[in-house]
């Protein structure tokens, strides 16, 4: 049996009764004892007898219905009340007037007669309401529980609605008992607000909303100042509509007052120029917008129980990134006791990324001269790893998952992270000099040219050294991609298999150095790694190399297909994550970030990778694919040399400070280190440091740009045009220039849907990273908690 859909607009309230439901059939389908056997009567169908499916279930409901129209099934009974205004209303009880034996479900405990338990209830509770609040009453009546509808015939008569039609408008009573706890950001702070179907406006924070108005777009906005908030819909002329009146220090406002235009509140008019005392549960209305219930209000709550024009319901529908978390509703439902308010923390501040994304987005409709498939950021505290921020504009490869959890080809920013994999197994080759030279890349160190279409384009990115060689600071800095495949070979190979030579000059092709001496090309006696083909590494060369061993030991990822094609998505983002009563939450697959796969090997069944390939993964294309987590989780790593890791989950106070990578034991992890700070000084972010230092960020600054520009055919079928950046920005402590003991590490990302029509293209990740993203930083710095003190 397959569970219910529950995707629906009039089932979204109803979503824990239609799985409980679903559960319901699943347990009595042999029986038919929830249902009743006159449905079985009713449908005598071979399908129906082995287990009803949800349509089946509803269409035997209905059928059902309609056959009993001779013997009435439930009858209504008028009573009487009276509510607190002194109005007398009359409401609807139900009665059942069937014979419960001829219909099962109608006895105490089927499924009907729970049906019309729950409409009773329901009614009750209803002018309980009312006779404290009279407005209330008339609010609720739409979203009673049961199936059962008051209808109208032709001739004005009430009687019960078709079943099928009923049960699509079911929705989960406001009374009944489940979990109200919330999802919280860092910022969740109560205020009131103005709450509507489609509509959460802030009374504490700037709120700017559209509508609609004569076939135009009409802005709406709330400006708030330190004793009242000021509405502007209609006036082009900066009018206010309404003022609302605030206390300090108290959440809800006391009065509000009618601008230039009448405004309404609790169904009476105030006119302009008028006030009226409003309070917690006042409806009002203000043109062009919906009625709107005032109310409390949980800023920074990214999904909680909130009355909504009468009806309690879950908010959850947050736009990206803050609806990457939606899906931990379902995980804080199960796991809380129903009626429980604890709450579920996470790490993010809400407004905050809010405000990094609108950052994102206005930057790129302003600034970007290309067309942008996605961009997104990630921003991380040193050294606890909490997931501070996040932002994330434009397309989804999967619609309604966050474009966060999904791996990305990172370009050139992924060289630190293999540099710091290979050199922790391999710290002699931290000496490992080249020839300083651009052009096309056919061979390095001397080993066999590969064909042309895999050649790789190398330039040095910034002025040419004194000396004409490339060290790892300067390959670092200019980034260079030569030096890159350089390194990843040497590392793929073991130690000691390189022919020394006599020293040359420095522009001869395949003349190397390390360790202090010339090398040039393989010694005979160690021979080529050969895999089947020529001009191949084989499969366990690249499985078992010192570059696979230091990828696994220092970032946790596989460069094995075979691992990679049978991982899942991992978990490690959301460890520790737990309700705040200390119920344990188990993430759902949903919110799960995919693995990461730095693949040496094209699939599983392949033993071998061509040299070319190779040459393209070492420059971050190819098979090597990060998610943006583990991008900046990775360059934490490097540039704290502590055992960072990222997590949505908050952080314990008494966590001790992860432990250390031991990158700092090798002669070259300061150059290294160097490199990346020299990065924003004069490399390829040149002047990004002095841009953050001006802004009033700390002067420990490293940064690691990323390019790719590869037009359809070569090297991808659809074309990858992308620019990363890699940054990190806080105190080394007392090591300056050292490894950083706090502050902030993120991943920038953008792709584009096409190249620029002629030249490179435009470092519009690092522009973003001057014009906006160092201005956040330090605004929010404080907030984040960087570096306390500084």
């Amino acid at each position: 049996m397959t569970p219910p859909n529950d995707s629906g607009a009039g089932r979204s309230g109803g979503r824990g009764l239609l799985w409980a439901v679903w559960i319901l059939l699943g347990a009595t389908a042999a029986a038919f004892v929830g249902v009743g056997w006159a449905v079985v009567d009713a449908r005598d169908d071979a399908a129906v007898r082995s287990g009803l499916d949800y349509g089946g279930f509803l269409a035997s409901l209905d059928e059902l219905m309609q056959r009993a129209v001779g013997d009435t099934l439930v009858r209504f009974e008028r009573i009487e009340g009276r509510l607190s205004d002194g109005r007398g209303v009359l409401w609807d009880s139900l009665v059942v007037a069937a014979d419960p034996e001829r219909y099962p479900s109608l006895r105490p405990g089927g499924f009907l007669r729970d049906q019309v338990d729950a409409y009773n209830r329901f009614q009750r509770e209803r002018l309980a309401v009312g006779r404290e609040r009279a407005e209330w009453f008339d609010r609720l009546a739409p979203w009673n529980p049961s199936i059962f509808r008051v209808v109208r015939d032709g001739d004005g008569e009430r009687r019960l609605g078709r079943s099928g039609e009923a049960w699509s408008l079911r929705v989960r009573s406001p009374f009944e008992g489940r979990w109200g706890g919330e999802i919280r950001a860092r910022d969740a702070r109560r205020g009131a607000g103005l709450l509507g179907p489609g509509v959460a406006v802030s009374l504490r924070q700037p709120t700017r909303l559209f509508r609609t108005v004569d076939g135009r777009r009409q802005r709406c906005e709330f400006e708030p100042s330190a004793l009242q908030v000021q509405a502007f819909c209609l006036s082009e002329q900066r009018v206010p509509q309404a003022t609302f009146r605030l206390v300090e220090n108290d959440p809800t406002p006391r009065t509000a007052v009618a601008g230039w235009t009448d405004l309404w509140v609790d169904g009476a008019r105030v006119a302009a120029g008028d006030s009226v005392s409003v309070r917690e549960g006042s409806v009002l209305q203000l043109d062009p917008l919906e009625p709107m219930l005032l109310g409390e209000f949980w800023e920074g709550v990214l999904s909680r129980e909130q009355w909504v024009n009468g009806r309690a319901r879950r908010v959850a529908d947050l736009p990206p990134p803050l609806d990457l978390f939606a899906p931990l509703e379902r995980v804080g439902a199960e796991a809380a006791v129903a009626g429980s308010d604890a709450a579920v923390e996470v790490s993010i501040h809400a407004e905050a990324s809010l405000d990094l994304t609108e950052r994102l987005r206005r930057f790129i409709d302003d600034r970007v001269s290309l067309p942008v498939d996605g961009a997104l950021v990630v921003l991380a505290r040193v050294p606890d790893g909490e997931i501070v921020a996040v932002a994330e504009v434009g397309r989804r490869s999967t619609p309604g998952r966050s474009a966060l959890l999904e791996p990305v080809t990172p370009g050139s920013a992924v060289k630190p992270l293999l540099a710091a994999a290979a050199l922790s197994q391999r710290p002699e080759l931290g000496g490992l000099r080249i020839p300083a030279r651009s052009g096309d890349v056919k061979s390095v160190l001397g080993l066999p040219a590969v064909p042309e279409r895999r050649a790789i384009e190398s330039t040095l990115n910034c002025a040419a050294p004194f000396d004409g060689w490339l060290d790892l600071r300067e390959a670092v800095r200019c980034s260079n991609n030569e030096y890159a495949a350089s390194l990843v070979v040497a590392s793929l190979l073991p130690a000691g298999v390189w022919q020394p030579v006599a020293p040359r000059d420095f522009a001869e092709p395949g003349v190397f150095e390390a360790g202090g001496r010339s090398w040039s090309g393989l010694r005979a006696e160690a021979g080529w790694p050969a895999g089947p083909r020529p001009g191949t590494f084989d499969r366990q060369t690249l499985l078992t190399s010192d570059l696979s061993e230091g990828l696994f030991d220092l970032f946790g990822r596989s460069p094995d297909p075979v691992i990679g094609d049978r991982a899942r998505r991992t978990a490690s983002a959301w460890r520790g994550l737990r309700l705040t009563d200390g119920t344990p939450l188990e993430a759902p697959a949903a919110v799960l970030p995919a693995a990461s796969r730095p693949l040496l090997l094209g699939a599983a069944d392949h033993v071998d990778t061509e040299l070319g390939l190779l040459y393209r993964w070492a420059v971050g294309a190819w098979e090597n694919r990060w998610t943006a987590l583990d991008l900046a989780e990775g360059f934490g790593r490097v540039v704290t040399d502590r055992r960072i890791a990222l997590r949505f989950s908050r952080a314990a106070a008494t966590e001790a400070i992860p432990e250390a990578a031991g990158l700092g034991e090798g002669a070259w992890y300061p150059d290294l280190l160097g490199g990346l700070h020299d990065v924003a000084v004069d490399g390829t972010a040149a002047g990004l440091a002095d841009r953050w230092i001006d802004e009033g960020l700390p002067p420990g600054i490293f940064a690691k740009t990323g390019t790719l520009a590869e037009a359809p055919g070569a090297g991808s079928d659809d074309g990858l045009y992308i620019k990363s950046l890699l940054f990190a920005v806080g105190e080394s402590g007392a090591r300056p220039g050292g490894p950083l003991e706090c502050g902030v590490v993120g991943t920038l990302y953008m792709r584009f849907a096409e190249g620029p029509a002629r030249g490179a293209l435009p470092a519009f990740q690092t522009r973003f990273a001057e014009e906006q993203l160092g201005d956040f930083l330090e605004s929010r710095w404080g907030e984040f908690g960087l570096c306390p003190g500084s």
